[in-house]
Formats: structure tokens, sequence, C-alpha cells
């Protein structure tokens, strides 16, 4: 660009607010850094970048040579009043100018669609921005006319740097444009990182970067940053990839492990179905193994449907990437929804110009959340933080970037409703068109929804599909055709459970819980809601408080991050599969849905709130889950009490609901009505043969249907349209752009959720510095401004999440230091000489809370504060 001209700010220093950066110097160190990015990806995403894309990149600033950007800077705003409302978002501006230029349209005169990645590059689309801008950019031509000039000899200095722009079609709609988006945004996170690209001091204001230098810089900034590391070793046999057993012999491939390893022989879609415990996980990561050494996949996430299942399945993934993952920092990576990335390598990404700018701001919350596991070459996380790759949630198109060409399991796929099973689908159809072989597991698919995940991948079923279980579904990427797996040699043993019947929360009920525990068994009572659990815990605690030797532990989402580690550490040991520490005297394990799939929990015997159906076949699979060569006298065969409530199911809806109890609210009644009817008169279930056919008959509507049955069925088919119609109107680039928040409308009707996060006592402001002490002890000392990351980590373990209205307005009340290091949350100190808790920065709370190792978090209304609403009843789990 011209030296004698007064070069355009991209960048202000922080402290004095003077120009520190120019937008040709920025432009050009994206633009370097996409080089660097592009280089690194794996060969299957690789394909997706257009020709000219670092070029896209580095013209995403392209906008902030504008009037009304510039002016945004005081010390500079003089030269730009002639137009008095100048637009100054510099991301819409960029697109804008690029989509006007005569020479970028195609033969239809059609704009590139590549330029919407321009206007989103800070996360939200502007489908019509060069439409809107049209009179705009005539008037700045007459008040300016350098600023055109400006722009078009940056155009042709950045295309002669990376290369000419592309001219290839790219649908406005498609994953590939999607992609691209996000691979802009990271792009300039990384660019506008100070450590690796620092910015000028005082003085005047010049271009002061060379390509070379730029290349050199961002070749050292990508890789320092390592989230492409994902180099694995060749040639592990199956024995090698996974810890070997408690006798130390090598693990060997179950039949349903070695066929799904010799079908992943082609990207693409795998559906394995199969029973619990039957070692889908394994499968899963051995043909991803397979994978990355013979396809273009490189990297790992592994998707399950709650923050808490992914906790678990977690350092199952830790060991198996210990042993295949060449690269030592590609292991250190792995992350979840509560762990964190690179803690070696977090940069503070600082602000250049106030919140406003947005790039900076929003790289350092990614990399100060559980939104960075995308990120990682391989990580453990919930659907969630995936499936907001494909809504129009902010950043987006930063999450299918950072997810694609990797290997993505889905597991427990069957636990969705129909508004997230069409995310789901949205979701394989992007992953699949963005270089992704995808895995998905379930032990309780029926029929309809593996077809429905088949279409998804631009694929039909054959004519006749087997009734096999378990079976593999295979959809190579590119054909139409699915091809059904026979799964040879894979007989598990039938095993019938009984089943019997008994009333919730009946004092009957609890003392043969507290018997069967006196006589030797592990008992596992699932609870629908935290709250029942807890009383349910509190009422057996009593009853077996005389009875000698009794073990008794109570588990669910409402502790802090550490102290629900320990007690499901402890659970693990005492009734998983090794039995070395499990309990001789009789055991009793309170849960809600924590412990219901993805664990490795072996009860003695089951107690059950009534769940739908696949739902209870889950819980089926935590009941003699391993042989073992002794169990207490009576409980040889596996048994299962199901507390079913008295209904009359021809009655009203209120007297249905309030029959069902809390259960009402986590679950829809019908498929409630469903369970009772199907296993009502059955005496015992036979796991594995029997989960097929009990399955497909909870999918199907009977004839004659009580009136409240009938009417709660009706209900259901209207809501289940709603929902596929509401996921249809999710996509990313025509709905209105959503949080960035883990959880947005990923489920239906799920509540916005926040953290109380504990302390031991108020923070001390002192010389500049603030000193927080949590609840477990550990103590920071932190300046105004900083970003300490033993905190930030520290924060979340010391954390609990609960639905959002629970802690309300206090969120916007809480101290700088809190809102610098972890989103939604508000902090509370633990009274010295109770349970209770004191809300910091509030003036008054809706609700009392009080929180103990024991129980976890409990709350009650404020008697002094009514509510605004009603809130329904809590299903947090």
């Amino acid at each position: 660009m011209d030296p004698s001209r007064p070069q355009p700010w991209a960048k202000t220093d922080p402290d004095s607010g003077s120009p520190a950066l120019t937008v040709r110097d920025h432009c050009l160190i994206v633009g370097s850094v996409a080089e660097a990015i592009l280089a690194r990806l794996a060969p299957d995403a690789a394909g997706l970048a257009p020709p000219g894309t670092a070029t896209i990149a580095a013209l995403h600033d392209i906008g902030k040579i504008s009037p009304g950007f510039q002016r945004k800077c005081p010390l500079v705003a003089q030269r730009y009043r002639a137009i008095p409302r100048a637009e100054d978002n510099h991301a819409k501006l960029g697109q804008g100018w690029i989509e006007s230029l005569e020479q970028l349209r195609d033969s239809d005169r059609r704009s590139p669609a590549w330029a919407l990645a321009l206007g989103a590059h800070h996360g939200r689309y502007v489908p019509q921005a060069g439409a809107e801008l049209i009179r705009y950019f005539r008037e700045e031509v007459r008040a300016y006319p350098e600023i055109g000039e400006l722009r078009e000899a940056l155009l042709d200095e950045l295309s002669n740097c990376f290369g000419p722009l592309s001219t290839e079609p790219v649908g406005r709609h498609s994953a590939a444009l999607h992609w691209l988006t996000g691979l802009v945004t990271f792009a300039d996170w990384v660019g506008s990182n100070t450590d690796w690209f620092p910015l000028l001091g005082p003085g005047e204001l010049r271009d002061v970067w060379t390509p070379d230098e730029a290349r050199h810089a961002a070749e050292k900034a990508v890789g320092e940053l390592g989230w492409h590391r994902s180099a694995v070793t060749a040639q592990l046999g199956f024995g090698d990839l996974f810890a070997p057993l408690s006798n130390g012999e090598s693990l060997s491939p179950r039949p349903l492990q070695s066929v799904l390893i010799a079908a992943a022989d082609r990207p693409g879609l795998y559906i394995v179905e199969a029973p619990m415990g039957m070692g889908k996980t394994e499968a899963a990561l051995a043909a991803a193994y397979r994978r990355w050494n013979e396809g273009g996949e490189r990297g790992l996430y592994f998707a399950l449907p709650t923050q808490l299942t992914s906790n678990r399945i977690h350092n199952r993934i830790v060991e198996f990437l210990d042993k295949v993952v060449a690269d030592a920092d590609s292991v250190q990576a792995l992350v979840h929804g509560n762990a964190w990335l690179f803690p070696d390598r977090i940069r503070a990404l600082k602000p250049t110009h106030g919140r406003a700018e947005g790039d900076a701001t929003d790289a350092h919350a990614w990399f100060a959340s559980g939104r960075r596991a995308l990120l990682a070459p391989f990580g453990t996380g919930t659907i969630d933080q995936a499936l907001m790759a494909v809504m129009a949630a902010k950043h987006s198109a930063l999450r299918l970037f950072a997810l694609a060409g990797k290997a993505v399991v889905i597991d427990e796929v069957h636990s969705y409703d129909p508004y997230t099973s069409a995310l789901v689908d949205q979701l394989v159809k992007h992953l699949l068109d963005v270089g992704c072989s995808v895995f998905v597991l379930s032990a309780t698919l029926t029929a309809r929804r593996r077809s429905e995940l088949v279409t998804a991948a631009g694929a039909t079923l054959p004519g006749e599909m087997p009734d096999d279980y378990p079976l593999i579904t295979r959809v190579v990427r590119g054909e139409t055709l699915a091809e059904p797996i026979r799964v040879v040699g894979e007989s598990p043993v039938p095993v019938a459970v009984r089943l019997e019947r008994r009333l919730p929360d009946a004092a009957s009920t609890r003392e043969e819980i507290a018997d069967a525990a006196e006589a030797g068994a592990c008992v596992l009572v699932i609870r629908n809601t935290v709250k029942s659990a807890q009383e349910t815990y509190r009422h057996l605690k009593s009853l077996v408080r005389e009875r000698s030797g009794i073990e008794i532990g109570l588990l669910h989402s409402r502790f802090t991050f550490l102290d629900r580690l320990c007690d499901e550490t402890k659970w693990m040991k005492k009734l998983g599969r090794d039995g070395r520490e499990r309990p001789k005297r009789g055991a009793i394990l309170v849960a809600t849905q924590v412990v219901e799939q993805s664990v490795d929990i072996d009860a003695d015997l089951l107690v059950t709130d009534l769940a739908p159906v696949d739902l209870v076949i889950q819980r089926l699979g935590r009941l003699h889950r391993h042989a073992r060569g002794w169990r207490p006298s009576g409980f040889e065969q596996p048994r299962c009490l199901i507390l079913v409530p008295e209904v009359d199911w021809s009655g009203d809806e209120k007297s249905i609901k309030s029959a069902l109890g809390p259960s009402a609210w986590v679950y829809p009644p019908f498929p409630l009505y469903q369970a009772e009817r199907l296993l009502a008169d059955r005496e015992s279930v036979v796991l594995p043969t029997g989960i097929r056919a009990l399955l497909e008959a909870s999918d199907v509507e009977p004839q004659n249907l009580p009136d409240g049955a009938q009417r709660f069925a009706e209900e259901l088919l209207v809501k289940h349209r709603d929902m596929a119609l509401s996921a249809a109107r999710q996509g990313w680039l025509d709905a209105a752009t959503l949080p960035d928040t883990e959880g947005t409308k990923t489920r239906w009707g799920a509540q916005r959720s926040g953290l109380v996060v504990l302390l031991a006592k108020a923070p001390i402001e002192r010389g500049g510095r603030t000193t927080v002490v949590l609840a477990d002890g550990t103590r920071y000392d932190v300046r105004p401004g900083e970003f300490c990351y033993p905190l930030a980590k520290s924060l979340h373990e010391n954390s609990i999440r609960v639905p959002r209205y629970l802690v309300g307005g206090s969120v916007d009340g809480q101290s700088p230091w809190l809102r610098n290091h972890i989103e939604d949350a508000v902090a509370m100190v633990r009274s010295v000489d109770s349970l209770a808790l004191v809300p910091l920065g509030a003036e008054s709370a809706t609700y009392e809370f009080i929180y103990s190792k024991e129980l976890g978090l409990g709350y009650t209304k404020s008697e002094r504060i009514p509510l605004p609403f009603e809130p329904e009843e809590d299903f947090w789990y």
C-alpha cells in the first residue's frame, strides 16, 4: 500500500488507545496463518479449501478500511466525519464490498458465496450484506474516494501474495462454506495474538511486516499452538490399543469389534447396534485407529449425551490414546466438557479495541472454556458441543472447522428426542461432507431411527434388513445404498431379568432395599430427579444406620466437579468390573440418570423409577453386568424392582401428571404409559435377545388407548412434529444467531444453565490484587484484567451446574475477576457454622442454597422474595 497515505489502523494499543497495527499488516499476518493452517489439515479436510483460501482469510478485515470503522479510534476520528452515519461493522463492510465487485461475479452475475465467510468471521452470518450496503458504498466513494483505492490496492497485494481468488462455485448452504468460515475465524484469532504478533509502540502508524516475516511468525504460532498434532503409532494390534485385563492378559477382540474394524476400510457412516457391555466403545476406537492409519481422517471427537457420561468415558480414552498417540503433547490436549486444553500454552489474547471488536475477546472465551475440546486433536465432550456446529449459534462455523477430518463417535444415540435427533441427522450429514468418518453407537436403536440416520448420510437401506442384534450398518461416503453387516460369532448368553413392581417412596420398598443390602447385595437405586434421589438417600441412610457394615452413597449432577469425581471414582471401584473392592457386607448406591449409560456399574439388585422403555433397558444393563463367581444368596439371578405409581390413565391430564409425580416433568407421559403397558404383565425380560422386540413395540401406538393416554399420545405426536419443524429452522445461515453457550437450543425446551462456584471465604481486595480461596482450599491472587489459567480451572472444579433461573440476575452482578475466568457463574461463600451458602454480588436472591459433600446442592424458595414465574419441577440429573 502507498506509504505516503495515512495508513488505516486495524488494532489499537490497549493502554494508550493509539493505532498500533495497520490493516495491511494484520491481513498479511492472518493470510500467513491461514497458509500454515492449510498445510497442517487432515487430508480429507484439506480438499475442502477452494483456490485462494489464504487470500480469502487475509481479506477478512478489509472492511476496516472504511470511515465508520476508522473513526472508532478517537485519535484519528476527525479525518472521517463527512458521513454522519457511517457503517462501522467492518465484517459486514468487507463482505458487502467483495459482493459489489464486478470482477468477482460469475457468468450469472452472482457474487462469490465465500464472501459470506468475511462477514461471519466474528461469529454471525450476514446473508444480504452487499444488497444492504449498495447506497452506502456510493456515498462513501463520493466522500472518501481514497478509501476505495486503498481497498483495491490491498486486494491486489494480497492476491499477489497468497494467490488469486477462487471463481469456483461454493454453495451458500454447503458444509464447505461453513467450514471455510471457521478456518477464517481461527486464522484471525491466532493472527490477533499479540504474543506471536506484537503491536507497534507509540508513533506514526506504518506497515512493518514483510510477507517472509509474517510467514515465519505464522509457522511458529501455529506450530506452538499444537491443535493439529495427531500423529499415531502404526501397526498396533488390538491388544496393544487397550489396557490389559486384571490378570495381565492382553485384551482380545470380540466378534463385534473385529467385524467393525474390518468394515472400516473406507470413510463413511458406521451405525453400531449392540447390547450394553459388548465393547462398542473399544470397537469404535479401534476402527477410528484404522481410519487414522489408512484413511485421510486425523484426530477424534467422542460425543456423549451429557457432561457426566463424558467424564466417565474420558479415562478410558486417555488410556487408549496413551498407547497409540506418537506425540505426547497430543495426549495432553485431550479434553472434555470440564477439562482444559493446552494448559502450558494458554495465551492471554488481549482485546485491542474494547469488547466491540470481538476477535480477541471471543478467542479468550473459547480458550477458557470446554468448547476447546473441539479444537483439540483428540477430545471427549457432549453431543451439544458438536450439534452447535450445524446451528445458528455464534461461531458454529469454528466448531465445524474444528471437527472436520476427524473420526467422530456419537454414543448413546437412542437417548435423544425427535428435535435433537433431527439435529444429529444434520450433524452427520455435515460431518461426512467435511471429511469425517462417523461412528454411531447405540444399544437401543429402533429401525425407524436407523433409517433416519442412513437418509441423513445420503443413502437408503436395502429392501430387506436383517433383524440381527448386534448389527452394523455401513454407508460409504458418496455411495447411495447402505450395507447391513452381520456380526457372526457374537452370541451372548441370554439372561432373564426378573421384573417386579413396587410403589415409589413406599416405606415397605425402602425396607426391602435395606434388607437386600443387609443380606450382602450391592443395590443400585435410580431415581428420575435429584430431589427424589436426595430424599431416597436420606430415608435409606436412616434405615441402615443401625445395620452394621452397609455402605451407602449418592451420585447426581449437583455436586462440585471435584466432589462428584471423588464419589464417582469411589463407587466405580466398588461396583465396577474389577471386584477387588466390592463391598462384602452389602451396599446401596442411590443415583439419578448419571449412571444410566456409559458407566461400568455391576449391581446385584436394581431398583428404578419408571422411565421410557429404551431407558429402562439401559438401566437393566447395570444389573449383573459382569460374570462373577459369587453373588449373595437370593441374588444369584438378576432382579429389578420397577417403581410404578398408581395412575388412572383414563383420567384428566392434571390428575395423571400428579400421579406420575416428578417423572412427568422429566419424560413425556405417553412413553411412560408405553413402558408401564409393556412391562406390566412381564415377569421377566431376556437380555439381550429380547431388546429388539421390546424397543419396536414401544415405537408403535396401540389401539384402544385409555382416554388420558390417548390425549397424551396425540399431544406427543403434535409435539414431535413441532420438534422436527423447529430443528429444520435452526440452520446456521438463515436462523437468528444464538449465544455460543453449550446446550443453547440443542435440546427441546432445555433451560439455560448457570454455575454456582463455591468459595471458602469472601474474596479480599488488597494492593491491587484480589485474593480468592475456593471451597477445596486452593488460594489465588489475581490482578484486575488478568487471566489466570489455574484459577479458571479451579473455579470449574469447585462449581455446580444448575438451571439458570436458580441464580437469575445474580450472574450480572459478579465481580470482573470471576467473569474473566468463568462464564454464567455466581460465587457463593460457604458458611462457617452451617451448610448455608451466601451469594456474592446479589442484593437479593430468589432461592436460598445449602451444600454438603454428602448430599450435594439443595435449594428452597426464599420466603422474602416472590418468584416472577412458577418454574417446572426440577429435572436436572
